[in-house]
Parts: structure tokens; C-alpha cells; sequence
């Protein structure tokens, strides 16, 4: 692994940045956080951030380790989520900002800048780096447009654009369009995993675009979803996740991320046309993803670090719809996974990273400020 460069081995000590009280006990530590009205989702979100924070954050290098018993840090996937877990954090306690920053710069490790256009590659890069995931670089504009709206903060909003610039080269005209996987083409597909967050990612960019810029947004994300529903939907309205260019033949797998995706782009288009056919088909794909749920657990039946996404979908679904079936299935799947974690706390930084993301989302809905801001982020224009 290539070392990390010592321009960002400068590190505040927790105690400046706000986060000396990590030493204090658990129960003191929740409510000094959070205040005597703190939710139980709350609490529960704010005790694994904790943990994380304690057990895989590396000071020195402003990166979260993969894992607590190891130094090397994490692939940009697990660090893009835990990225976002840091900001959800920072939407109920304002000491996670500091911590969202210190992370952005750290991740500026993986941003290989000597190339032409630039982009996250998949471990820290000196430049010139290899194969890039374009989906890895795709949920990094998702939640640098988050990081943007909790903190105001420009260099978010300039940096969601310059990965999506990246996002967008991936697309050419194979198989009728589409995004590659990879930057090189590694594995010959064109997957659901992809192409979702970027349409959702032009989607959501339009939104802070000038009126010159914004429509094309639009135009790129919807030819983008027109491309996935036409070439990945299954019949009962899930989506399989990936198509061989060289051959068509379609991996049929279906996991929770690729549908939860679609779901949030079909709603986006919804609240931007207000076309009853995007709210018809959004009912019919949050329906047929009760099939990926286990029939034990009722929880969604993939891990956390792909089902996080579809819990994340649930929630806009509940919080266009007031469909309450929705939300609580997502509060099902996480208080699944919650009590897996408490079982076993040390797994990879990716499902840690998870299950503190999708908590968050369920405390927003617990509290007025969390509702406040997805009122206002939800808005298309």
C-alpha cells in the first residue's frame, strides 16, 4: 500500500477538535452529545460513531483503518461510507463537522489529480493510479452534495463536481450506453451499482447548478435511468445487478443497493415532473423489494454494507409517500443489524460504517432538525 503523503499526517488532537470527551464514560458521553431528549435511534447511532471514532480512526493520517486490530486503512468503498456516517453524525452533533472536514482532507490521499480526469482510486495513490471503480467515485458525489448541505461549505460542493465529471467518462455508447464498472474496463460489465448513483448524483448536482448547466444534469441522469430500467429492471420491478458488454448476459443477482438506488431516482424524477407514472412504478419497486427480505430476521437478507442503502431508500420512500410500512422496515433492518454489531463489534470498517449511516437516517426522522433538513434536501429546485 502506497504510503500516505505527509502533507496530511497533520493532525489536531481530539481534545481541539471538540472530541475529548471520547474519554468520558458511555452514558455520560451519550448525553453530553446529545441532551436528555436524545432518541433511542440516536443514542444508538451516536454510541457506534463513538466506537468508531475510538477503534479505526487514525489521527495521524486523517483515514479510518480498515479494521481496529490492523494499521492499513480502508478501500475508498468502506471510506466513502463512513464518510457519509460522519455526516449524518454532524446533523445532530455540530463536533462532527471538524471530523467531516479532517476526513475529506485525508481522503484527498485516494484523489489521483495526474491524470485527465481526475477521480478517487481504490486505495491511497501517489498519481497516475490504475483502475478506478466508477461507483466507488459516484457515492462520493452523493455524499459530498450531503456534506455540502449540513455545512455550507464550497470545497464539498466543487468536489462533488469533479467526481461526477469523472462518473460521467465512464458512459459510452456499448450496448446502447450505459456506465462502465470500471475505469478499465476490468470484468466487461456495465452494472445497476453504478449507473443508479450517477443518474441520482446528476439528479441531485442540478439542484445547485446555474440555470445553464442544470438541465443537462437532468438530461444526462435520466438517459442514464432510461438505459438501467430498459437493460437491468427484472419483471417484478427489482433490479439485477450487472450486463457482460462483450456478450449481453445479464447477472440476475438482485441486491438490495442496486434497487434502492433506482427507487431514489424514480422518486426524484416524481417530485421533479410530478408525472404520476414515476409515483406508480416507485409503489411497485418498494412493494416487489419485500421479496429481499429474510423471512426469519425480516430484516433485509444482505449485510449492511448493501442493504444501508436500501434502508436509505425506504426512508425517502416513507418520506415522500407517509407510506409507514416503508420506514418501518428500514427501522427493522437496523435494529437487526444494531444488535449484530453489539454481538460482534469488531468487523471491517464498511459494515461498522453501515449500520452507524443507516441509524443516523432513522434518529433524522426521530427529531426535528433531521426532518427540517430532509424537508429542504428533498426539494428539487
Amino acid at each position: 500500500m502506497a504510503p500516505h503523503s505527509p502533507l496530511y499526517t497533520r493532525r489536531k488532537s481530539l481534545q481541539a477538535l471538540g472530541l475529548g470527551w471520547l474519554a468520558l464514560s458511555a452514558p455520560a458521553r451519550l448525553s453530553a452529545a446529545l441532551g436528555a431528549t436524545a432518541t433511542p435511534e440516536e443514542t444508538r447511532a451516536m454510541e457506534i460513531s463513538e466506537y468508531l471514532q475510538k477503534n479505526y480512526w487514525d489521527q495521524k493520517r486523517d483515514m479510518f483503518k480498515d479494521s481496529p486490530q490492523k494499521q492499513d486503512v480502508t478501500a475508498i468503498w468502506g471510506g466513502g461510507i463512513a464518510f457519509s456516517s460522519l455526516v449524518g453524525a454532524a446533523r445532530h452533533d455540530k463536533k462532527y463537522v471538524n471530523l467531516t472536514r479532517d476526513y475529506f482532507r485525508g481522503l484527498d490521499g485516494y484523489w489521483d489529480s495526474k491524470v485527465k480526469i481526475p477521480g478517487y482510486e481504490p486505495m491511497p495513490t501517489g498519481g497516475n493510479g490504475g483502475d478506478k471503480y466508477y461507483d466507488d467515485n459516484a457515492w462520493m458525489v452523493l455524499t459530498f452534495l450531503e456534506a455540502y448541505e449540513v455545512t455550507s461549505d464550497q470545497k464539498f460542493l466543487r468536489r462533488a463536481k469533479e467526481t461526477l465529471t469523472f462518473v460521467l467518462s465512464g458512459w459510452d455508447d456499448k450496448l446502447g450506453g450505459g456506465i462502465w464498472w470500471h475505469e478499465k474496463h476490468k470484468d466487461d460489465a456495465k452494472n445497476t451499482c453504478i449507473n443508479a448513483p450517477a443518474a441520482l448524483g446528476c439528479f441531485r448536482l442540478s439542484k445547485f447548478s446555474d440555470a445553464k448547466t442544470a438541465p443537462g444534469l437532468i438530461d444526462q441522469g435520466q438517459k442514464i435511468v432510461d438505459w438501467t430500467v430498459k437493460t437491468l429492471q427484472a419483471p417484478d420491478g427489482l433490479f439485477m445487478d450487472s450486463i457482460k458488454v462483450s456478450t449481453g448476459q445479464i447477472n440476475r443477482g438482485t441486491l438490495t443497493y442496486n434497487t434502492g438506488l433506482m427507487l431514489r431516482c424514480i422518486l426524484w424524477l416524481h417530485a421533479s415532473t410530478k408525472n404520476t407514472k414515476y409515483l406508480t412504478e416507485a409503489n411497485r419497486i418498494a412493494k416487489a423489494a419485500n421479496g429481499l427480505l429474510d423471512s426469519k430476521t425480516g430484516a433485509y437478507r444482505d449485510p449492511a454494507k448493501w442493504a444501508h442503502l436500501m434502508v436509505e431508500a425506504d426512508i425517502e420512500m416513507y418520506r415522500h409517500t407517509r407510506q409507514m410500512e416503508y420506514y418501518n422496515r428500514a427501522k427493522k433492518t437496523c435494529e437487526f443489524h444494531y444488535n449484530e454489531w453489539k454481538k460482534k463489534p469488531d468487523q471491517q470498517l464498511i459494515d461498522v460504517a453501515s449500520v452507524a449511516r443507516e441509524l443516523w437516517l432513522v434518529a433524522d426522522m426521530e427529531t426535528a432538525g433531521g426532518r427540517q433538513f430532509w424537508d429542504k434536501s428533498d426539494r428539487v429546485k
